[in-house]
């Protein structure tokens, strides 16, 4: 009893060292206003989005902000790290914010006019004040000259190509290469800039985790695209040996990169344990159909404590749980007691269990006649089809970004059960039919009413477009929050419930 007790209170110590050794996350707010000039001279221009690093969020988050009817508009937001951000108001625009900071955006309205058009100098319509940081300003430049050259479609479309056709270490080569690249192009631009510190902090995390979180992505995409099974997705040892120099307790900038190559690592470490292979397997194919042993979870979790820590142990195990839980809904509690111990920071766990909480408890959806909108009818009458949902405005940029995607989508499903439905918002009825005329978008196109589009925001949680919704034959919503056209991940979504 005496040897129980001491080894009770040995474990109990190093667990109160573990918390003391390892720096805690300390978020803060920082707040963001803005004027809009010349509002009254373009109808239905009054949102403002603005992408942010989210710890916690499943897709890089695009919040949707409102406009007053006097052109003001404030948004506030809760961060850790300075921040690399995007603004978008027909064009997009990069921004630094640091927690605690302030920052004010004047813009004017007559970037909509359709004379603007192209490459155009931003500055003439978009000013930001509140930060006397040079290093910020470099930041911007920096950016806003990298999307025309850098940060490409074009480029991405190469890397996914890299994906697809390239064995491991060929991948692995080109994608150190092109971080060499990009790393010399912010140390001459640098230079020129006469920049300081954090500048190059800033941007090389933000290519550092871009290469990560690729490299991660090889592991599951090239299978997947080459008509492989995930079980048959093992790669060399040595390819992930850029794992070593990965910093897990790097709490210094938290960039949208970094997340995704969380989420990436804490899946391929659920595949990695050859003792739950089988399990994770059977979970990740047949979901609550999915044998699972009592201890399956907590064996999971206590293999990732293992191979992680600090901040990136505690993010795993968020993501783990959380994975697992939009698998097997009814092994919520088990899911929920194998992580709840071993989640270190107050910050992640607070967070973790306030998301673990809405997905166990949803609020009971009760549509009463004034809240049935077009959406349900539409629901209603496609009934044995699989519906795929999209929100979506003609001036949203990320909306029109995702089109091409969604036609090629819609090709691959082509003569299945599966209808993709098209709600546009917050425009003009021409600017509706110009845009669908224009884009070639093919499917059920609806323009929702304001009060539709109000109803609907409230009951899918919606605080930003583009937005997709995933519902099986049966009329039920599956996936609130569902992958985009070109997120692979919607494939498979969608094939479970053909």
């Amino acid at each position: 009893m005496k040897h129980f007790i001491l080894i009770t209170v040995l474990i109990t110590v190093s667990l109160l060292q573990v918390c003391k050794l390892e720096k805690q996350l300390n978020p803060r707010k920082a707040t963001i206003t803005g004027d809009i000039s010349n509002l009254d001279k373009h109808e239905n221009k009054n949102w403002i989005e603005i992408i942010h690093p989210d710890l916690f969020s499943q897709k890089a988050p695009i919040k949707q902000v409102e406009i007053d009817s006097l052109g003001h508009f404030r948004y506030e937001m809760e961060i850790i790290s300075p921040s690399l951000c995007w603004g978008i108001y027909n064009k997009w625009f990069p921004f630094v914010i640091s927690p605690g900071d302030s920052l004010h955006f004047s813009i004017d309205a007559s970037i909509w006019s359709d004379s603007i058009s192209g490459d155009l100098d931003k500055g003439k319509y978009i000013t930001i004040s509140g930060s006397d940081n040079k290093d910020y300003k470099s930041i911007i430049s920096f950016e806003n000259w990298a999307s025309y050259s850098v940060y490409t479609r074009e480029k991405s479309h190469e890397t996914n190509n890299a994906i697809v056709n390239n064995t491991p270490q060929e991948f692995k080569v080109y994608i150190q290469n092109r971080e060499k690249d990009v790393l010399e192009c912010i140390k001459r631009f640098g230079s020129k800039e006469k920049a300081g510190k954090l500048y190059y902090s800033v941007l090389e995390e933000e290519i550092k985790y871009r290469t990560l979180e690729d490299l991660m992505q090889y592991w599951g995409e090239n299978p997947y695209q080459n008509g492989k099974e995930l079980k048959d997705s093992e790669l060399p040892k040595e390819y992930f040996s850029f794992l070593e120099n990965y910093g897990m307790d790097n709490q210094d900038f938290f960039v949208e990169g970094k997340i995704g190559f969380i989420r990436s690592l804490q899946f391929y470490l659920q595949f990695q344990n050859s003792h739950e292979r089988e399990t994770f397997l059977d979970i990740y194919e047949h979901k609550e159909a999915a044998k699972t042993k009592d201890d399956y979870f907590k064996n999971q979790a206590s293999y990732i404590h293992s191979q992680t820590k600090g901040i990136t142990r505690d993010l795993s195990l968020n993501f783990f749980a959380l994975y697992n839980l939009d698998k097997i809904p009814s092994k919520s509690k088990e899911i929920y007691s194998s992580v709840s111990d071993l989640i270190i920071d107050p910050y992640v766990k607070e967070q973790f269990e306030k998301q673990f909480n809405s997905k166990v408890k949803p609020p009971i959806e009760k549509i009463s006649n004034d809240e049935y909108t077009v959406l349900d009818s539409v629901i209603s009458k496609y009934s044995g089809n699989v519906v795929y949902v999209d929100f979506w405005a003609p001036w949203c940029g990320p909306c029109m970004g995702e089109m091409p995607y969604s036609k090629q989508l819609k090709e691959s499903f082509k003569g299945k059960d599966i209808v993709f439905i098209y709600l546009a918002c917050n425009c003009t009825v021409n600017s509706w039919k110009a845009a669908i005329a224009n884009n070639d978008i093919n499917g059920v196109n609806l323009l929702l009413s304001n009060n539709d589009y109000g109803t609907l925001k409230r009951r899918f949680g919606i605080s930003g477009i583009p937005h997709f919704l995933l519902i099986n034959k049966k009329g039920k919503v599956i996936n609130k929050n569902a992958p985009t056209p070109s997120d692979d991940n919607i494939k498979t979504a969608i094939l479970e419930l053909l």
